[in-house]
């Protein structure tokens, strides 16, 4: 069954390499998307920078009505002289209905929610908006360099953290005569609430989370982002320490968890102060194992999968697999079934062991055995094989040859033949029948040497044995290691009489015996090296004359059959 073995070999190795693959593919995946996560956050950052400093130009483009606005230049110019250290009612009051006018003459998306009319001293003198300093006559907003710098004739963008609340500040001068320094400036404030977020989220499609004083101000997400997870990003501002974040502005794109990575970047102006950012996040699908793509994949994914290919390599690793159960499990089965069900019938005695391979020819030869053992036990007469070495002694320079089994060794008498008729030889017990073999064909008979100079005797006592003498034929070509003897021609056959035809025609049978003993050992596996007809038909002689002399009987037929998974022989006492 070694198909079968190596065929779950395979099976096994090819699944530990597709595991070993989908592993290695997880891994891959995992830090190509980490990768992708970082670069991301990256430009995610940068995206989010460039979108408030262009939301800051454009509102100081909107503020450009009020700066030209000759109400309020009219008001500031005479709002900058205090009277008794108050600023004037009516400028005031003109100023912030200018402001009110202004306000309503800017677009919807650019228009701030706080205005501030400044005065040269920095002084408000009028505000809309901002209901915090309407009963503050202190209040003023020279200190802040944005608004120092509108007074001085630039225009200025920052950032402020007014109590709990951070803004997004435009100031620009209010001119009124180019000869001299402008009158005030025109303040707007946009509150960075979570409206703005979600709208900054929305155009730079980032989710985005601003921060002031180690607290979260507002957060905006984009679809499909857990907002939740802005918590995370803003409870980790404490451990921010990168040095490209206090030198750079922006901090190394950082994993605050397996799927959720975030970038820090400060927001400049006073904001910074008070450690005011914004921090953009992105998420990521990790994969915890091989059936991580399949828990992620989509119906587009699975429509993808190359589903013939799939089933054509089921389909073939199944044949095969089928294939080998059937060559070495199944077909030997049916055999073995069918030599049993032969066995109950009694059409035959034993199993034929040579049509077993492995471990079914070892079940055979033990049921052969068993059966043998069996009938002994019962009382009953077995072909036992007897090792000639131990009936007619060792033979030098002789290769081993297989045991002999005959019967009568077990207490049975062989009858003496009555005169003027044979006598039967004892009937021998059932055994495999082993397969005629079939004469070679020899060559002309004028090749062969003179018959009466050949023949010895046909026994020789007390001398040496006897044996016949075959005739040599070259072995086929195919087979180099095969000896093959002729049989004796008929016309030498014909010639011959008496005791020299029956040395022929033991001859020829020998000649046929050593032929198949040769290939039964080829069958079995067995070494055929050195054994030559002629070692071979001494051993039979010797056989052959211990037999005649122990049973009295004329002649001793061999025959060849598998014992134990070995060529062996078998003798057979004939009365005739």
């Amino acid at each position: 069954m070694i198909l079968s073995r190596v065929w779950y070999v395979l099976l096994g190795v090819a699944v530990a390499v597709a595991l070993y693959v989908v592993y290695v593919a997880v891994g891959q995946y995992n830090r190509q998307t980490t990768l992708a996560l970082k670069e991301g956050l990256a430009s995610d950052s940068q995206t989010v920078e460039w979108a408030l400093k262009i939301d800051a130009r454009r509102r100081l483009d909107a503020l450009l009505v009020g700066s030209v606005d000759p109400v309020l230049q009219q008001a500031l110019a005479l709002g900058n002289v205090a009277r008794e250290g108050k600023l004037p009612e009516k400028p005031r009051a003109d100023a912030k209905k200018a402001l009110l006018a202004i306000s309503d003459a800017i677009p919807p998306d650019l228009r701030s929610d706080a205005m501030f009319a400044v005065n040269r001293a920095g002084e408000v003198l009028a505000e809309i908006g901002f209901d915090a300093v309407a009963s503050n006559d202190d209040f003023e907003l020279g200190g802040y360099p944005a608004v120092n710098d509108a007074l001085h004739g630039w225009l200025r963008d920052d950032v402020w953290v007014l109590g709990s609340k951070m803004y997004f500040v435009v100031a620009r001068p209010v001119e009124y005569d180019v000869t001299q320094r402008p009158p005030g400036a025109i303040v707007g404030l946009k509150e960075v609430s979570p409206k703005l977020a979600d709208d900054l989220a929305k155009r730079t499609r980032t989710s985005v989370a601003f921060y002031a004083e180690g607290k979260r101000v507002a957060a905006g997400a984009v679809a499909g982002f857990d907002a939740e997870k802005l918590n995370i990003v803003t409870s980790n501002l404490g451990s921010i320490d990168d040095k490209t974040y206090g030198e750079g502005g922006r901090s190394e794109a950082r994993m605050l968890a397996d799927d959720l990575g975030a970038v820090y970047a400060r927001l400049p102006g006073d904001a910074w102060a008070v450690g005011g950012g914004f921090a953009v996040a992105r998420g990521r699908a990790i994969l915890t194992g091989p059936m991580g793509f399949l828990s992620g994949a989509d119906d587009i994914d699975k429509a993808n999968v190359p589903w013939p290919v799939l089933v054509g390599v089921v389909l073939l690793a199944a044949l095969l697999g089928v294939g080998f159960t059937l060559l070495e499990h199944s077909a030997p089965l049916r055999e073995l079934l069918s030599q049993a069900e032969a066995l109950k019938r009694g059409s035959m005695d034993a199993l034929e062991v040579a049509r077993f391979r492995g471990s079914y020819r070892l079940a055979a030869q033990g049921i052969n055995d068993g059966i043998e053992r069996a009938i002994e036990k019962a009382g009953g007469v077995t072909r036992k094989p007897a090792d000639l070495d131990s009936i007619l002694g060792p033979t030098p320079a002789q290769p081993a040859m297989s045991a002999f089994s005959f019967p009568g060794e077990a207490g049975s008498a062989v009858a003496t033949p009555a005169v003027g008729g044979p006598v039967a030889a004892p009937p021998a017990p059932s055994a495999p029948r082993a397969s005629t073999p079939k004469p070679v064909v020899a060559p002309p008979a004028a090749a062969y040497p003179p018959v009466a100079a050949a023949l010895p005797p046909l026994r020789a006592a007390p001398g040496p044995a006897a044996r016949p003498v075959a005739f040599a034929v070259p072995a086929p070509a195919e087979d180099d290691d095969a000896t093959m003897v002729g049989a004796v021609p008929a016309d030498v056959m014909a010639e011959a009489t008496g005791d020299a035809r029956a040395a022929l025609e033991e001859a020829n049978e020998w000649a046929l015996v050593y032929e198949e003993f040769l290939r039964t050992k080829k069958l079995c596996g067995e070494a055929t090296d050195g054994l030559t007809y002629e070692k071979f038909s001494l051993k039979l002689a010797q056989n052959r004359d211990e037999l005649t002399k122990r049973y009295a009987c004329r002649r001793v037929r061999f025959s060849v059959y598998i014992k134990e998974g070995h060529a062996s022989l078998k003798a057979t006492p004939v009365r005739e």
